[in-house]
């Protein structure tokens, strides 16, 4: 089994700190936007507080939140990461699942995942977390 390299870890490691920086950005951005919102209430008609006004503030609210709770799952997962590059850096790349390494080129687009390709779509489909002891 071949563990990441000391350079490889480090572009993991710089890969997770952007990425980071990113979610934190976009969950600043959805909190701005809410309020944002929330003071441009009761003026999109002539009415104050017109239901019309009131549904389209509550639609926005509920995207804003969903797009917010999927970024603050990304945060978690990428700080989970870090600690698991920090703790354990030469386990750091080993799939939770199976063990097998996940490989460079997935941890270059999903630098937080702790599972390979094939675990993640076994998982995704509805498999146990552990494999079956067969």
């Amino acid at each position: 089994m071949e563990n990441l390299t000391e350079t490889e870890r480090m572009t993991i490691e710089r890969l997770l700190r952007r990425e980071r920086e990113s979610t934190l950005e976009a969950i600043g951005h959805f909190d701005e936007s809410s309020r944002d919102l929330r003071e441009r209430a009761g003026e999109m008609s002539l009415y104050r507080l017109h239901p019309a006004d009131l549904g389209t503030e509550a639609q926005e609210n509920e995207k804003e939140f969903l797009l917010a709770s999927q970024e603050g799952r990304r945060l978690y997962a990428i700080d989970e990461a870090l600690e698991r590059l920090y703790k354990e850096p030469e386990a750091f790349g080993t799939c939770r699942r199976c063990g097998e390494p996940i490989g460079l080129p997935r941890l270059e687009v999903i630098p937080e995942t702790p599972y390979c390709a094939v675990c993640a779509a076994a998982l995704e489909a509805g498999a146990p977390a552990a494999p079956d002891a067969a």
